[in-house]
């Protein structure tokens, strides 16, 4: 059988090395059975060296691995100094994969939270109870970020089951976390439209304001995606954009169609702000403190400017989602109904359609028409300062 019981210690009378004797239990002196070893080591292949200081728990140990040969389960990661299946080391390994990603700041948080609380732990013997145990001793926090690290360590036992560190029976079961989010601020289009004024008002790059426009009558775009347009995406004769790899349909293509106003828009920035085909539409121009000419706009470019006019109107608790995307859904939705709401905002379920026909609807040109006339049609009233039922 695979390994064996040995010791480095030899025979005090004759200076022989001691030989394993199992039908006695122990290391002995052939030439002097009284003589015995008092410690031992279990090798194991090349790959396992373990000292002990009796025979019992050398020969326990030596029984397991033997075991867990036969039961297909053996590991000789788990028995390295090293320790490569500990949780330190893997978990390290998963944060270097997830760099890239947008969200890295949260996941990296998550993780070193769970690291504190493991330490080298071998991940084999880290079960469903341990977790439910981890997540639960979080203070502080509300249950959807309780839940946020439950799907950075589920995703994390992924990642190391793929790796093959671990087999389907020894993924862990991970615990039900009930939690309710809560509902954006909407408000108006009668507010909404004074917003836009005052960001158009205030904002030195014409650009800021459009992008905003643009988010509070296509509510299947987004902040992301809008950065990621270029000056060969908008196709002026067809009143197309043309958005690559969207925010929410990776590897896919998101096609709008424009109402005629925004066309021209469009067309009068591209001739006052002309730029190769690959040059991002919305970037920086001359004269603007703090930036670079042509620059893309950062990442949260249009929230500031969403955020100062609604400071400056003393608007509180509406943020750029809850003020464009959130109210006109909403608003179309007292209009025209909820499913023409999910249409136009991009939620379908019809996932093999959307697979295969990226094409927009014409109708939706339509939809968005019909947005920025009933926009135009609502007041711009004046806001008093405090006045927080406006939000409602």
């Amino acid at each position: 059988m695979k390994g064996n019981i040995t010791t480095r210690e030899r025979c005090f009378v004759c200076n022989s090395n001691l030989i394993h004797d199992e039908r006695r239990g122990g290391c002995f002196c052939p030439n002097h059975p009284q003589v015995g070893a008092t410690s031992f080591i279990v090798r194991f292949g090349k790959d396992v060296y373990r000292r002990f200081p009796s025979y019992k728990e050398a020969c326990d140990f030596l029984t397991g691995l033997r075991y867990k040969t036969c039961e297909g389960t053996y590991d000789p990661n788990d028995y390295r100094k090293e320790n490569p299946n500990g949780f330190n080391i893997l978990s390290e390994k998963y944060l270097n994969r997830k760099k890239t990603k947008k969200s890295y700041s949260n996941i990296c948080h998550y993780i070193k939270v769970a690291q504190e609380h493991w330490g080298d732990t071998n991940v084999k013997y880290i079960n469903g109870a341990d977790i439910e145990d981890f997540l639960f001793s979080i203070d502080n926090i509300s249950e959807k970020t309780r839940n946020n690290y439950k799907s950075t360590l589920s995703d994390f036992w992924k990642y190391i089951y793929k790796r093959k560190v671990i087999t389907i029976v020894q993924m862990p079961e991970f615990p039900e976390i009930e939690y309710e989010l809560g509902y954006r601020n909407v408000t108006t289009w009668e507010i909404q439209n004074q917003i836009l004024e005052q960001i158009k008002e205030d904002s030195k790059n014409p650009k800021q304001w459009f992008g905003i426009e643009l988010l509070s009558v296509y509510t299947k775009l987004r902040p992301a995606d809008l950065l990621k347009l270029t000056e060969g995406d908008i196709d002026l004769e067809s009143g197309m954009l043309f958005i690559h790899y969207p925010t929410k349909k990776k590897n896919s293509l998101l096609t709008v169609r424009l109402a005629p106003g925004h066309v021209e828009i469009f067309g009068q920035l591209k001739e006052q702000y002309p730029a190769l085909p690959t040059v991002k539409f919305f970037r920086h121009i001359d004269g603007i403190k703090g930036v670079q000419r042509d620059a893309p706009f950062g990442e949260k470019y249009f929230y500031k400017a969403w955020t100062a006019a609604c400071n400056k109107l003393e608007i509180e608790g509406l943020d750029l989602y809850g003020g464009t995307r959130h109210t006109t859904t909403t608003e179309i939705g007292k209009m025209q109904g909820k499913e023409a709401a999910k249409k136009h905002s991009g939620h379908r379920t019809n996932k093999a359609f959307e697979r295969y026909c990226q094409m927009d609807e014409v109708e939706s040109a339509d939809m968005a028409e019909l947005i920025i006339k009933k926009k135009a049609k609502a007041e711009v009233i004046e806001f008093k300062k405090g006045d927080s039922n406006r939000l409602q």
